[in-house]
């Protein structure tokens, strides 16, 4: 897949998840936050919960899941991106990780299915 359609599909699967979020009562507070460490997809909160959200799409018949793509190394960088954040907009509530994994059909833009891992992961900030 080319860096243009995998550039694409991204900004689509963030739509997905952004709709699937605030179908579930969650407030999106930043999308695509960058900082010196990298970048948040989604940063939404609930009641006095902050989520810090990977979201990952891959085509059907992909050779691995979307979730298998938040690996240790983007965990750590996640983590570090998010103390970033807190450190400009502090928050007295709770903090979560999640992952936000969508499957689309083979061609088109259509959604086969879509996992949210709450909790994911977590670690030091």
């Amino acid at each position: 897949m080319n860096k243009d359609l995998r550039h694409t599909l991204g900004a689509w699967g963030e739509e997905q998840a952004v709709f699937y979020l605030e179908q579930r009562g969650y407030r999106i507070i930043e999308r695509g936050f960058h900082c010196p460490f990298g970048e948040i997809d989604i940063i939404a909160a609930c009641a006095d919960e902050l989520i810090f959200c990977e979201v990952k799409t891959r085509r059907q018949g992909a050779l691995s899941t979307p979730q298998e793509a938040v690996s240790i190394s983007k965990q750590r960088r996640l983590l570090k991106t998010a103390a970033w954040y807190l450190n400009q907009h502090p928050w007295a509530g709770d903090l979560r990780f999640d992952v936000i994994a969508i499957v689309a059909r083979k061609s088109g833009f259509d959604v086969v299915e879509i996992e949210w891992f709450q909790d994911a992961f977590s670690g030091e900030l």
